[in-house]
């Protein structure tokens, strides 16, 4: 039966830097203390950091105007919009479904009717060594209707629950592991969330740390 859902509408398109940061700003006040999203991800102070990278950047360009100015602008830009897409996804994920707990957040909303049927399995996840040392990188398949993937990573028994650490709670379906102990095999595994609840959890993928 089809039902209506609530979904964060990011309002980027075509936004100016200026903007970004106003948006981002925003998103950090109204965050702030809000205690229906205790753990934002990414976090507040990563953020700000963003948003006043950006605003310095922006400034940079608009005194000087050079090339260099315009691509240092540009990479801050595109940093700001990863971080406020990602977190558009932590508040999808946990929002259930509620209008007003993502207003709250400094998003605006966009309702949709759709089957809310159970989300699949993450695909064909996959571990590749990286040549950087005590670094492993994980990806896999992406899901359709989810908010946010979770990540979940063990470096004994796969088959011992205590071992399952989360490592990653975001939109992307890639992610680099550093600082990893040498010698040492990591399991990895994930899951998709999205407004009808958690997929089942994907299959596990292994791979020794250089």
């Amino acid at each position: 039966m089809a039902q209506s859902i609530y979904t964060v509408r990011l309002g980027i398109d075509r936004i100016t830097p200026t903007a970004l940061v106003e948006k981002g700003r925003n998103n950090v006040t109204m965050l702030t203390g809000n205690v229906a999203f205790a753990t934002p991800t990414p976090t507040l102070p990563a953020i700000t950091a963003g948003c006043d990278a950006l605003d310095a950047a922006n400034q940079a360009f608009d005194f000087n105007g050079g090339k260099l100015e315009r691509q240092t602008r540009d990479k801050r830009f595109a940093e700001l919009l990863d971080l406020i897409r990602e977190l558009a996804g932590y508040v999808q994920a946990h929002c259930n479904n509620d209008k007003d707990l993502i207003l709250s957040t400094g998003f605006d909303t966009r309702r949709r009717s759709e089957p809310l049927g159970p989300l699949p399995a993450p695909p064909n996840v996959r571990v590749r060594v990286s040549p950087f040392p005590r670094t492993l990188k994980v990806q896999w398949g992406g899901v359709r209707g989810r908010s946010i993937y979770v990540l979940e990573m063990t470096a004994i028994d796969p088959l011992d629950p205590a071992g399952w650490k989360v490592k990653l709670e975001g939109s992307k379906n890639r992610y680099e592991i550093t600082g990893l102990n040498s010698n040492t095999v990591y399991t990895f595994r994930v899951t998709a969330l999205g407004a009808a609840g958690a997929s089942p959890v994907s299959d596990i993928a292994s791979a020794k740390a250089a």
